[in-house]
Parts: structure tokens; sequence; C-alpha cells
């Protein structure tokens, strides 16, 4: 005789059965998900602070340009006065005699150029730790376009200086002793020409020294705000 309660039973075993396992794999994929977001978690927290890090390498380094900027400010500024001076000598057909020719003629001799740092900003411009930091990054390919232009100025400027104005004078002045030999170079059209170049490029050369200090300045207060450093 067959006893119909027994399928009955072992139906509802196999539905206890098949809900173990659910809960079994409910479990599993709970335990992985979780174990994925902690991974994640962490692997945040860890480039966090790698971010951090790279952060406080371009305060120091910026911090240091902008020190190297104000320290050439004042001499930069004065270049330009005495080249703009010496070229309004020049043309205005004043004594050349005049002990003030030569104290400009020496002077902007001279080649203040700063010495611009960059490798942690190019260090941070490669780095991809987060995305939280979009604005710092568009704001540092700015200055890194300045620095650049700026580098390339400058090779142009002290190879001019060294080569046209120094090699053009090196028979009419004694630079050691500053003191001129002779003005038959010196009250040439060609000379006259030489000081304006020179003078449009300390032009060129402190307009951008501007733009790259203040664009640095800038920077630093976005700097300051990522690290939570209060301004004094």
């Amino acid at each position: 005789m067959v006893k119909f309660g027994t399928s009955r039973r072992m139906s509802k075993r196999a539905r206890s059965t098949v809900w173990m396992y659910v809960v079994e794999i409910f479990i599993v994929i709970f335990g992985i998900t979780a174990a994925y977001q902690l991974n994640v978690y962490y692997e945040d927290k860890k480039d966090d602070k790698l971010e951090i890090a790279a952060i406080e390498k371009l305060h120091t380094e910026n911090e240091s340009n902008i020190a190297e900027f104000e320290s050439l400010l004042e001499d930069r500024l004065q270049l330009e006065n005495d080249t703009r001076q010496l070229a309004r000598i020049l043309f205005s057909g004043g004594n050349l005699q005049d002990d003030s020719i030569s104290h400009y003629l020496f002077d902007i001799n001279q080649t203040y150029k700063p010495s611009i740092q960059y490798e942690g900003l190019n260090f941070y411009l490669n780095t991809n730790y987060n995305d939280k930091n979009t604005d710092l990054k568009n704001e540092l390919i700015s200055l890194k376009n300045y620095y650049i232009e700026l580098r390339d100025l400058i090779t142009d400027y002290v190879r001019m200086k060294e080569k046209y104005y120094g090699e053009f004078l090196v028979s009419e002045v004694d630079f050691g002793e500053e003191t001129i030999l002779t003005l038959n170079k010196i009250k040439s059209v060609e000379f006259k020409n030489l000081v304006v170049n020179l003078l449009a490029n300390e032009i060129d050369l402190n307009t951008l020294f501007e733009n790259a200090y203040n664009k640095a300045i800038d920077i630093e207060e976005l700097i300051q705000e990522k690290l939570g450093i209060e301004e004094d």
C-alpha cells in the first residue's frame, strides 16, 4: 500500500534544502560583496594618502619657486628700467661720455633669471590616485605652460646677452674693470637696435615672469585649501 503522506514529507524536506542553499548562496554573495567594498574603501584611503603626499611635495616645490621669483623681482624690474634708460640716452643723442652711460652699459649685462623647479608639478600631473582635485590639475597645466615658455624665453635671452651684447662690446669695453675703452661701436645704429631688442626681451621676460609668479601664488592658495592649511 502506498502512503501518500510520505511524498508530501519529502517535498517539504526538499523545499527546506533548497531554501538552505539559497541562504548559503546569499551569504556567500554578501560576503564577497562586503569584502569587495572593504577592499575598495581601503584602496581609496590608500590612494587619498598618496594624493595628499603628492600635493605636499608640490606644495614644497611651489613655495620654493615663489621665493625664487620674489628674490629676483626687484632686480628684474631694475634691469628693465636700466635698459630703457640706456636706449633713451642712445636715441636722444645724449652725452655718451657721461658716467651714467657706463652705469647702464655694465648693469644691463646682468642676466637675472629664475631657476624654476617643476619635478613635483610633473609628478603630480602624471598621477591618477583619484579625481577629487581636477581643479588643481587644470591650474597646474596652465602654470607648467608658463614655466615652459619662461624656460625657452630665458634660453634665447641669455644667448642674446652673451653672444650679441657681450661679443659686440668685447673690443669696446673692459667688463672686468667696468670701463669704456672706445665709443665707436656704442655710437652705431647697430648697437642702438641691439639695445632696443634687449629692452623688448626684458619686457617680454618680465611680463611672463609676473604671469608665472601670480599663477604660482593663486595655486599656492588652492594647495593650502586642499591640505587644510590655514593662512597666516
